[in-house]
């Protein structure tokens, strides 16, 4: 294979490569156990954070870098848990420079603003529910969407009180931390402390936990506060550990953001008895944080996390592997010599794609540099002595042995039909995106290996005894995935088209498409080239949808239908059209006014964004935070009562 002229197609980077390595590792960094059950080490379990934070340069957007944490394991024994108001997390900046351009983005006048700065906390997130004053509640991050009910070990955690000294119903957010002290005295086998919390914290005996301790930084809702000082003085007020906090601005004569970013990785951050891998920065004013609303993916644009500089060590390049992902790109990984890095060993890193190596250099026996980004990703970032050896790039798929071709920058595999890793990769989409928690990574890799499925449609066709055969899968377990298969349809049609893998084309494309009018499946089969003229879609992604339908979508479909899949299709009603966000005590049940919400062809909002069309709120004329920013968003502010009148007969 001419490795030049394969260099010279295209320059589209790194992206699609990320991606299907994002998902792999995403379950091992959260879940600190592989799907089956086994324990890993540390550094993988980290690795994938720094594949984000490559992917997010290059498309902000895409599904991997908008997602929050993972899925709970599911060999996992703790009850799964969905969030009330789904856990986000914060985008990123790394430099001064960023955070001076990320301010100047809501704020023209920089010195006009108070910022709110504390630490970020590197442990475990969790989410804390009390009741009249009472601890009734600790539930982990999951996917942000759903996590596990870990409370019996919350309660053995330092730093969560029984009961507050107010009778307060609501919910916090904290991070549970190990101290490198308590690391060092009672699990020195153990290298981060990072992994380490979020491990201890999910053992089902609960043995550590009362080493582990609990850091509060939010009020999610029950108590609304005008500024983040004062939230943050109601904490400490009810007994409760916080960061240490700092009211700043970009003014002269003032320690900025910038500053305190200085400060500590100079001095601050070793001095610490706990990590901590940046800082935090928010605006001060929660009003106006809240109307600038949120990205996609949740996170909100009035904070961000600003990163330290990340830690860098020099080692040899031993050699290239070449891994297929479920896309039938083939990612090139660099195996170098052990190097350690803020208490973990690191010896592989993702070189992204072709273009990549050869920019810097990159052959075995190379001596390279490896940071770690973010403090916890490994990544090469220089050849610092060049080796003589030749670069190998193999002309065969690692996983079917078939003929690879070069697409731009990206050895693919073409073999779609047939090779093992698409066809996990695309199995793995199919659950991922109808949130099938039970079907672990290594049970589809085991199905698939045993020929059981070839596509989504196979699932159905599966059989007690076709799971129960497969290792460490006994029969009641097996009768549990299939029973959250099933459990699953009808499936909507943005949901069902959105999983199948068409390229370029996820959920929020489909649903686009269905706004324009195509809002049905046979709808979308006679649509035919009009899906390239699709507002919100674009050219490129309509033409892979009208591809895909034509080649595959219409044979796929129709099988899915033939093992009993239905398709739910859009509700249509007095509410199309139109969204809400519910928010404080309600008399009905969250779950049963956001249900009439959907039957009636509207939209649920997780939280008050730009757009939001309603509010409901118990009190409408309520002068809250929420309510202020949705006024200045242009949202109507209705009650719950209000809010039934518009879907009564």
């Amino acid at each position: 294979m001419d490795f030049d002229k394969m260099m010279a197609e295209g320059d589209d980077a790194r992206k699609n490569e990320l991606k299907s390595l994002i998902t792999i590792h995403r379950g091992l960094y959260y879940n600190g156990k592989t799907p089956n059950g086994e324990t890993v080490k540390p550094v993988p379990d980290e690795v994938y954070d720094a594949w984000i934070d490559e992917l997010s340069e290059l498309e902000t957007r895409a599904p991997e870098v908008t997602a929050v944490g993972a899925p709970p394991s599911p060999v996992s024994e703790w009850k799964k848990v969905a969030h009330e108001i789904p856990m986000g997390s914060l985008d990123k900046v790394n430099t001064p420079e960023e955070l001076t351009s990320w301010v100047l983005g809501w704020a023209p006048k920089l010195d006009a603003e108070l910022l709110f700065v504390t630490e970020k906390l590197d442990g475990a997130s969790l989410h804390v529910r009390y009741q009249k004053g009472a601890f009734v509640q600790g539930i982990t991050l999951g996917d942000g969407t759903i996590g596990e009910d870990i409370s019996q070990n919350v309660c053995r955690m330092r730093g969560v009180l029984g009961r507050l000294p107010e009778k307060f119903t609501g919910s916090l957010r904290g991070e549970i931390i190990l101290t490198k002290e308590a690391m060092a005295r009672h699990f020195p086998d153990m290298t981060s402390t990072r992994n380490a919390a979020a491990g201890i914290a999910r053992r089902y005996n609960g043995e550590g936990c009362g080493h582990l301790q609990v850091i509060f930084y939010q009020v999610v809702d029950g108590k609304e506060f005008a500024t983040e000082s004062e939230q943050f003085e109601w904490l400490t007020k009810m007994g409760l550990k916080t960061p240490p906090w700092y009211v700043t601005a970009m003014a002269p004569g003032v320690k900025t953001p910038q500053d305190l970013w200085v400060e500590y990785q100079q001095t601050k951050r070793s001095e610490l008895e706990y990590e901590i891998d940046g800082l935090v920065v928010r605006i001060q004013n929660l009003v106006k944080q809240l109307s600038l609303g949120v990205a996609e993916g949740g996170r909100p644009k009035g904070a961000v996390a600003f990163k330290f500089a990340p830690i860098t060590r020099e080692t040899v390049l031993k050699r290239i592997e070449w891994q297929v992902g479920g896309t039938g790109r083939v990612t090139p990984v660099a195996v170098f010599d052990p190097v350690r890095l803020l208490g973990a060993e690191v010896t592989n890193a993702s070189v992204y794609n072709l273009k990549y190596i050869k920019e810097l250099g990159m052959t075995p026996g190379a001596r390279i540099l490896i940071a770690r980004a973010n403090d916890v990703i490994p990544r090469v970032v220089q050849v610092t002595v060049p080796s003589p050896l030749p670069l190998e790039v193999p002309n065969l798929c690692p996983s079917c042995d078939q003929c690879l071709s070069m697409e731009g920058e990206y050895l693919v595999c073409t073999n779609a039909t047939t090779c093992p890793a698409q066809t996990v990769g695309r199995i793995k989409r199919y659950v991922k995106e109808l949130e099938i928690l039970e079907w672990g990574e290594t049970l589809i890799e085991k199905l698939v290996e045993a020929k059981l499925v070839k596509t989504p449609a196979d699932l159905y066709r599966l059989k007690l005894i076709d799971i129960s055969s497969i290792d460490r899968m006994g029969e009641k377990s097996a009768e549990n995935v299939l029973k959250t298969l099933w459990a699953k349809n009808p499936i909507p049609l943005d949901k069902l088209l959105g999983s199948l893998s068409i390229p370029l084309c996820g959920t929020t494309t489909i649903t686009a498409v269905m706004d324009a009018g195509w809002d049905t499946w046979p709808k979308i089969m006679a649509a035919g080239e009009d899906l390239q003229k699709v507002p919100n879609v674009g050219p490129v992604k309509g033409a892979n949808l009208y591809i895909w339908v034509k080649n595959i979508g219409v044979t796929l479909v129709k099988d899915l239908i033939g093992v009993g899949v239905k398709i739910k299709e859009r509700t249509k009603g007095v509410l199309t059209g139109t969204s809400f966000c519910f928010t404080g005590k309600s008399v009905r049940k969250r779950s049963e006014l956001e249900g009439l919400v959907t039957e009636n062809g509207g939209t649920v909002k997780a939280s008050v964004t730009k757009g939001l069309t309603y509010l409901v709120l118990a009190d409408p004329t309520s002068a809250s935070t929420k309510a202020q920013a949705a006024k200045k968003n242009g949202t109507k502010c209705i009650s719950e009562e209000d809010f039934v009148k518009m879907v009564s007969p």
